[in-house]
This record gives C-alpha cells, structure tokens and sequence, in this order.
C-alpha cells in the first residue's frame, strides 16, 4: 500500500487519540485538542515535562496535566448547574449555553449599581488572600461592560510574522551564536517564560471561585440572593469552553466583544500599578492575581532579550493553554510548598517570597528546578526545602530582599548533572521545542533504539518524520508504538 501524507497523519491521530486521555465518565474534550495533547503540538513545546509511567493511561504529561484539570472542569460544571453532565465536544453544550447566558445576563442587572462597591472589594480580598503588604501596589481596578475591553496591548500571533520575518533576518548571526551557547540551539529563556505564564494562569484561576469567601459581603452590598449561583454557572460552564471548542473557534473569539479580562502592570509608579480590567466580580478578581503574579514574575526577567522573548510567549493564543493546563501545574508546585506557610497566617506573606525566588533563578536551573518538582522527586523536595531555607533567613533580615545566589546550590548542581539531551526531552514532553539551524531527520533511529524508546519520545520522533514527510520511518514509529501500547494492555 502507497503512504501518503493524509493517510499516515489520519491513522497516527487515530491511534494516538485511542491511547490518551483518563477521561471522566460520559465527557470527552474537542477532538483537535485531545490530539494536540497526544502529540505534544501545543505551545508547551518548548518544556520538558517528566515522563510519565506505565501504570497510568496518559503517554505524555501533557496528557496527564490534561487530565487532572479536565476531571475538575467537568465536576465543577456539574456541581453548579446541578446536573448530570455529558459533553462530547460541542454535543451538550447547548442547554448549559442557555443556562449560562440566563446567568450572565443575572449578573450584569445585579452589579450594574454597585460596580464602586465591587471593585473595592475584589481588591481588598486579594490583598488579604495572597497576603500583600499595605503600600506595596496601587491598583487600577474596574468593571466594564461587554465589548467595552481596551485591546491596546493585546499581543495576537497573526500580528508578529512579518515583523519576526525581519528581525529574524537581521539577527540570524547573533542569534546563531548564542543558540550555539546554549546547548544546542535551546532557547531556554523562552521555555522559563512558557511556563511561568502557566503559573501565573494557573494560580488565577482560583480567582473565579473565590466569591465564595465573602458571599456575605456580597449579598449586603448588591441585595441579591441568587448571585453566588449566577457566578457559580457562569464560571464553571466558561471554564469548559476552553475544551469543548476547538482552537480554532476560542482563537476566533478572543480579542473581541467577547473578551472578559485583562491585566498590565505598571512599574513606572511609585509603588508600581496593578491595573486589571473585568466584565464582572470574579473575572476581576482573577485579573487582579495575575497582576500580582506579574509582579512578582518580572524580578526574574533576563537581562536582555525580554522583548523578543514576550512577543514570542505572551500571545492569546498561548494564554489558552496556560488555562487548560497552568491549574496542573501550578497545584503540583505549590503542593510542595512547606506545609506551615500556606497554612499558617502568620506564614502565608512567605509564599510571596518563595515564588519570586523561583522566578529568579536562572533559566537552566528553573527548568530543572520545575522538572523536578512537577516530578515529585526527593530532589525536588529538597530544593524546594533549600528554597524556603534561604527565604527565610532573607526575610528575617530587615530591609533585605531574598537573594537567589545564596540559595541555590542544589538547584545548580542538579542543573549541572542534568544533560543536554534529558533537558531537551523534558522540554518536549512539556510542549516547549527547541529552536534549529535546520529540522533534520534523526539518524541511526532502527529497530533496537526504537524499542529502546518511551512513549513521549517515540511521539516526538514519529511527529519528526512526518514533518521531514519520512513515510517509511513514521510507518515503523507508529508500529513500535502500537507494539508497546499492546504490551501495556
């Protein structure tokens, strides 16, 4: 039989979706998504996440961050609405559609008066949650209405090529050099950025729920007995949106009327300005975190080159993946943080400390640093606890401010123990791809290395061989992995 492009691509997705996702009962994610995930072609590309083992139905930790929030998604839906949910893709989704625009329309009635009040309080409740000084930020909240966002600011993929095409040119030498210094053309910078969005994201998403710490607040200033619900439906249906729909649709739709947040941040002031836009009460107090999160992530930006890596990085497009797979992650990051500060009250401000140190290690060690932790590992648990170590004995000096070099001993070494290649494989289990001269074919790749080969990276080869429209080695990738996929039965 004649290989071609269209069959072999079919039959990969086909096989690849059939070995993916530990879905919940009766809801299945849009189709195109589950085989972004199955294929590690989504914009995580750039990070090498850990493997993951035969004991779990995921082949890839995409899959498996997937996963986990997907489960949450569609429990959320459930536990707000009130019934029993079944999406398959678009299938279903009408009848929450109503039930949401019901809500929405509930919502805009109820706050329309009380906007002032809101605003106030979806600040104040920030300040208290992530623990933020007094005088530590000015912020420039408000509620706006539907259509009303500025898009001043808003970085669209489509908008960069032809500026990229030229400035690409001009520093292909430049650049070329300093790829080469940085372990095979692995730009590292960006895959740090790559993933600190998904933390930002991640840690923000709480905020759509946490109306619920001050429901009562809530009910005396806006009278409404029914708005706790109204946020309740709205929040978790928009939540799996992001699923349901293919990319195509979600990228269609962001940037315009329907968008219903936004956040900048200011350091030109004195103290820098948080400014978060929001079409109601829980979108603002999402806005608002992430704000905070920016604030604290900029202390770790390079150098140079911040331009060039943030028009790569902080795309809409890419922010839809940070909040399909940024609450994963960012709940396997902070379930290693010390138990005493996020429960004690007294503690809880040393979170903030805690992640600015991250943020501000170096590149090379935050992937490995990351990897780690998502991981699980002993090692990770002990860089973790050198961390917190050094944060605390900065934050009991006075007037001093938490300095990386003091604590990151063990983060280096595990960076330095850590090779180019494992580094390259975690990177593209993450998502996160590497940057080259030229894509070539992988040589030497027969029978015996292929058996040697996990899942994550038989994918990732199989992906190059189609790429490089190498039928005859794609076949045989795709028959290992059908072969090991049988051993796992």
């Amino acid at each position: 039989m004649k290989l071609t492009n269209k069959s072999i691509s079919r039959s990969v997705r086909k096989n690849l979706r059939e070995m993916a996702m530990d879905l919940p009962p009766g809801s299945n994610p849009d189709p195109g998504i589950q085989d972004k995930l199955a294929q590690g072609d989504t914009p995580f590309d750039k990070v090498e996440f850990p493997d993951t083992n035969e004991e779990q139905p995921e082949n890839n930790f995409q899959e498996l961050l997937a996963s986990e929030r997907y489960r949450d998604v569609i429990a959320n839906v459930a536990e707000y609405t009130g019934q029993e949910v079944s999406l398959q893709g678009q299938g279903g989704l009408l009848p929450l559609m109503r039930l949401t625009m019901g809500a929405l329309q509930n919502i805009i009635q109820t706050e329309a008066n009380h906007r002032e009040a809101l605003e106030e309080l979806a600040i104040e409740l920030v300040k208290k949650e992530m623990a933020i000084p007094e005088g530590a930020f000015q912020y420039d909240a408000k509620i706006v209405g539907m259509g009303e966002m500025d898009m001043e600011g808003m970085n669209r993929e489509g908008d960069q090529q032809g500026e990229e095409g030229e400035e690409n040119d001009e520093q292909a030498v430049e650049n070329e050099v300093e790829i080469a210094q940085n372990l095979e053309h692995l730009n590292f910078e960006k895959a740090k950025r790559r993933l600190i969005n998904s933390i930002i994201q991640g840690s923000a998403m709480k905020g759509y729920y946490m109306y619920h710490y001050v429901a009562d607040r809530l009910q005396d200033i806006t009278g409404s007995d029914t708005l706790i619900r109204d946020y309740g439906l709205m929040m978790s249906v928009n939540d799996s949106l992001y699923w349901q729909f293919p990319d195509e649709s979600i990228g269609a739709a962001m940037g315009g009327e329907s968008m219903a947040g936004k956040e900048e941040v200011d350091r030109n002031t004195e103290p820098p300005t948080i400014i978060a836009r929001g079409i109601n009460f829980p979108v603002l107090v999402h806005e608002l975190i992430k704000g905070v999160m920016e604030m604290f992530a900029v202390q770790g930006q390079p150098e140079t080159g911040w331009e060039e890596i943030s028009r790569s990085e902080d795309t809409l497009e890419k922010e839809v993946w940070d909040i399909r797979l940024g609450p994963s992650i960012w709940n396997r990051i902070r379930g290693q943080f010390p138990e005493e500060i996020l429960l004690d009250e007294n503690q809880k401000e040393l979170q903030n400390y805690l992640l600015v140190a991250i943020f501000k290690l170096e590149a090379r060690e935050f992937l490995v640093f990351v990897k780690e932790v998502l991981e699980g590992t002993e090692r990770g648990q002990s860089m973790m606890q050198q961390l917190m170590e050094g944060v605390r004995a900065a934050f009991n000096q006075e007037d001093y401010t938490p300095e990386v070099d003091q604590i990151q001993n063990e983060v280096r070494e595990a960076a330095e123990e850590t090779s180019d290649q494992d580094m390259e494989t975690f990177l593209q289990n993450l998502g996160i791809t590497q940057e080259k001269d030229e894509p070539e074919a992988e040589p030497g790749l027969d029978d015996k290395k292929l058996a040697s080969m996990g899942i994550n990276a038989l994918n990732f080869e199989l992906n190059q061989a189609i790429d490089a429209e190498n039928w005859e080695l794609a076949q045989k990738i795709e028959q290992m992995i059908a072969r090991k996929q049988g051993n796992r039965g």
